[in-house]
């Protein structure tokens, strides 16, 4: 994909272009649907398929599956040192959280967090190594997950680029044949005033 026509050179480039023109959301046969539309998970269940590269630019809309393998795309084409992950908590219902992610590594060698789809936690966030990264984003995921009584087991892998379409469970079975990211002890965080921001 031609990253410079749109005028997109840095990682920064790249969270501005996405913030002027791409939402949260997928469309099906002409339809929007956003988080904010009461089925949407049900409709993301039934009729999402990932898009790629200027396929999901053009349909203005997109979930973190999306943004994660254009950003990976980005990454790429720019040879800059990356990693990408899918983060679930395993709970036993078709709408467990899930989360893709990536980290790259920036011209002081420091690993940053690339994040856009997720609200609360969008921006370019620096840290000393991968896996200061890593616990960081386990840590928010797990009280995003506590907010919603969902937390059990929390399951981390390293995935593999995404090269066609794929549906809602087709895309959660490639995730889960990447590298299950063992080695992390994951910190306990108690929320002590009980406050959840959502």
């Amino acid at each position: 994909m031609n990253f410079e026509k749109y005028n997109i050179f840095t990682p920064y480039d790249l969270m501005n272009f996405f913030e002027k023109n791409l939402k949260y959301g997928f469309t099906y046969r002409g339809v929007a649907y956003t988080d904010e539309d009461e089925n949407f998970q049900e409709k993301m269940n039934e009729h999402y398929k990932i898009r790629l590269d200027e396929d999901f630019i053009k349909s203005g809309y997109g979930v973190c599956w999306d943004f994660c393998e254009l950003e990976r795309q980005f990454f790429i084409e720019n040879k800059i040192p990356h990693e990408c992950f899918f983060i679930e908590s395993c709970v036993k219902y078709a709408t467990s959280p899930t989360h893709t992610f990536c980290l790259f590594q920036n011209g002081d060698k420091n690993w940053c967090w690339f994040e856009y789809s997720w609200a609360n936690e969008k921006g370019i966030k620096e840290y000393k190594t991968k896996e200061e990264a890593l616990q960081d984003v386990v840590k928010r995921f797990r009280e995003y997950c506590e907010c919603f009584g969902q937390l059990a087991e929390l399951k981390i892998y390293k995935t593999r680029a995404i090269t066609k379409r794929m549906d809602f469970n087709e895309f959660i079975d490639r995730c889960r044949e990447g590298e299950l990211i063992e080695d992390m002890e994951f910190e306990e965080d108690e929320n002590e005033d009980g406050f959840c921001d959502k």
